[in-house]
């Protein structure tokens, strides 16, 4: 089987042969016109021939004309009475067309192999006929003035052929090309059963081994998403017993503890407990939220209650860089959602400002209602992030100062999970910069989003 590269090679040849072979077909039609009338060939003694038979006595003709030279007269016949002059055989093409010659058909003219066979019916002044017969080579006009007086045929004939070639050739590069897209598209849906191999019939040709690469890609992607979800999913449950029993030890403690100011610690433990459990179903809930995103937006979230609490939460462990929360709306807005997934977030977010967050300034979050949307702005006092790094953020494990990164032990995937988390609940997450310095985060959330 050949390449792509051998397909296109013998395509171009292909096209070359069939242009070459449709020059010479419209050379020889423009040749091989039998239907044309044509003056008789230009021999030297067919015009005195016939001037003699108008003339002269058929005798005294025969005669004149045995005495010519042969390679004058054997191209030349003259029948009278259906015996020729010389009493010669005629050539099988002349035979038909003496046959054929009358009153109303008087001169015939055709073009065999080669040569032009001509008859011609001659009236004598006696009132009788003679047929005069000449078999000639056909002297052919030289190519060049064929598609001089052809060269519309030709241009035409060369466009037709190359542009229908081009085509088939472009249709079998293109199909597998348009099926390894359609196949991409459903790959970066997050269908990652899709191959191709099996549809893609191109031999053994590069677009087979293409195929081949995809697929291989593809069974890698799967392998590794499930292997990934399964070890989520069993740290996730081993952490259940573990966190079970936290829990339970702090009830026993809670019991025990009299002192209000150690209780209120101990709420704090609680809280927290509560928190890493709801993590954990969150975690073990996934595959299900991934074949059918609607069951992870089944909470009726009261949002400003939410900011609250992860304002509450990030103050306490960071108390040298506090928040200040600015709600337009106090009585609202309710909207359906995951809680756990959009606390995590919008923590992740204001986590990510108090990290870069310098100066005695507050941390600036407000909350307002604009077009039917929910707009949350979280704004610091950092160093800010270059323009042509604005989006590059919300990408995971993407890290601005690898140093920075370090000190405040982030992998750089806090973004990217807030991201995921937002555009899971329909909404929109982006980056601008804040006046004078700093970073300004915009969460925009539909109300209606179900």
């Amino acid at each position: 089987m050949f390449g792509l590269t051998g397909r296109i090679l013998f395509s171009f040849w292909l096209t070359l042969i069939l242009v070459v072979i449709a020059m010479v077909i419209i050379f020889i039609s423009q040749n091989d016109d039998e239907h044309e009338p044509h003056e008789f060939p230009p021999i030297k003694i067919a015009q005195t021939l016939t001037l003699k038979l108008l003339s002269d006595e058929y005798i005294d003709v025969q005669s004149w004309f045995a005495i010519q030279k042969d390679r004058e007269i054997k191209r030349l016949f003259v029948i009278n009475h259906g015996q020729e002059i010389l009493k010669r055989s005629l050539p099988p093409a002349l035979a038909k067309i003496n046959k054929n010659l009358s009153s109303t058909s008087p001169f015939i003219h055709k073009v065999r192999r080669g040569f032009v066979f001509v008859g011609r019916q001659l009236l004598l002044p006696s009132g009788k006929t003679v047929n005069i017969l000449v078999k000639s080579p056909h002297n052919k006009p030289p190519l060049h003035h064929v598609i001089a007086d052809q060269w519309l045929g030709f241009v035409i004939s060369a466009c037709l052929i190359s542009g229908l070639i081009s085509y088939l050739l472009a249709l079998y590069i293109m199909k597998p090309i348009s099926h390894l897209r359609q196949a991409t598209q459903k790959l970066s849906a997050g269908d990652l059963s899709i191959r191709v191999q099996d549809d893609i019939k191109s031999g053994r040709g590069e677009m087979s081994l293409l195929a081949q690469d995809f697929d291989d890609m593809a069974d890698k992607l799967d392998r590794t998403m499930s292997s990934h979800k399964h070890l989520i999913q069993d740290i996730s449950h081993e952490l259940r017993s573990p966190v079970a029993r936290l829990q339970l030890a702090l009830e026993l403690c809670k019991k025990r503890l009299k002192i209000p100011d150690d209780q209120v610690d101990m709420m704090r433990i609680e809280k927290e407990c509560n928190q890493l459990n709801t993590i954990i179903n969150t975690l073990l809930n996934l595959p299900a939220y991934e074949l059918d995103p609607s069951l992870a937006l089944q909470d009726t979230i009261d949002i400003n209650q939410l900011l609250k609490s992860i304002c509450h939460d990030l103050s306490f462990t960071h108390k040298d860089k506090p928040i200040e929360l600015v709600i337009q709306h106090e009585t609202g807005p309710n909207i359906s959602g995951n809680t756990q997934l959009l606390r995590s977030a919008l923590e992740n977010i204001l986590k990510n400002a108090q990290y870069y967050h310098q100066g005695d300034q507050h941390i600036k979050v407000t909350s307002e209602i604009n077009n039917n949307a929910l707009i949350i702005t979280c704004l610091d006092n950092g160093p800010g992030v270059d323009t042509d790094k604005l989006e590059e953020i919300f990408k995971p494990f993407y890290r601005i100062s690898q140093a920075r990164e370090r000190s405040s032990g982030g992998h750089g995937l806090g973004l990217a999970i807030s991201k995921r988390a937002i555009e899971l609940h329909r909404g929109n997450i982006q980056a601008t910069h804040n006046t004078p310095q700093g970073l300004c985060v915009m969460v925009t959330l539909p109300l209606n989003n179900l």
